[in-house]
């Protein structure tokens, strides 16, 4: 065997990082092993069913981190969420589906729960979880929630960067339909919870997510108004 074997049979190819040959060669014998024959194993199969399979190792991946963190984020998410009148997240199959869903938006598994990822990820739940809440809600109950807002600079903020896409998205789908008598106004969505998700990442980038997850705590919500019978108050005049 020659001494350019290595480098011919490695490069040709250009799939494999050397990072990834040179983490390899540190593993124990029956470490490498066992990754080339499942590597052989995974060569053979279709790419359909390669497809599947990592996908399956992916999400069981996920799953673990969430089973690790679930208690830390439950406890996170629960403090704030309650506030809004939301006492459902915090399931260990709801946050490994938040996982999931962060993993397809980024790309990336951490390999070190840091305080920084988990971090991102809580703000990402609750950005998430806060948006179903204005999506689910009428017009008139959208301007009631962003009128209460303490300065006007996060009533704009609020109304032109998540209230504004989320009604244009509902006109959009037609769930919203305008009429002469403003009767669209007070009219409220029924959608599942895929849909609902669906919408909103079709509708908000990562970063906008984070963003209204990282303001929610500071956020006013006082259900008994926002959600009062339409005309119960004076100030109900629509903003459009």
């Amino acid at each position: 065997m020659t001494q350019e074997f290595r480098h011919k049979r490695f490069d040709k190819g250009h799939v494999i990082p050397q990072s990834f040959l040179e983490e390899f060669r540190t593993k124990a014998p029956s470490t490498r092993r066992y990754l080339l024959n499942s590597l052989t194993l995974f060569a053979c199969i279709s790419p359909e069913q390669q497809h599947q399979a990592l996908n399956d190792l992916i999400q069981s991946e996920l799953v673990s981190l969430a089973e690790k963190t679930q208690n830390y984020l439950y406890d996170r998410i629960h403090t704030v969420l309650q506030y809004f009148g939301i006492d459902e997240t915090g399931e260990s199959k709801r946050i490994a589906e938040y996982y999931y869903r962060y993993y397809l938006l980024t790309g990336t598994i951490p390999e070190n729960l840091t305080t920084e990822y988990l971090t991102h990820l809580l703000n990402f739940i609750i950005g998430i979880e806060v948006m179903k809440i204005l999506f689910a809600m009428s017009f008139i109950e959208q301007q009631r929630f962003f009128e209460i807002q303490g300065r006007y600079a996060i009533q704009v903020m609020i109304f032109y960067r998540y209230i504004k896409p989320i009604r244009d998205k509902l006109i959009q789908e037609k769930l919203i339909t305008r009429d002469v008598t403003g009767s669209y106004y007070y009219t409220k969505t029924n959608l599942s919870e895929d849909k609902l998700l669906d919408y909103i990442f079709e509708v908000f980038k990562l970063e906008k997510i984070e963003t209204l997850g990282e303001l929610a705590k500071d956020l006013q919500f006082d259900r008994e108004y926002i959600y009062q019978p339409p005309h119960a108050d004076e100030r109900d005049v629509p903003v459009f």
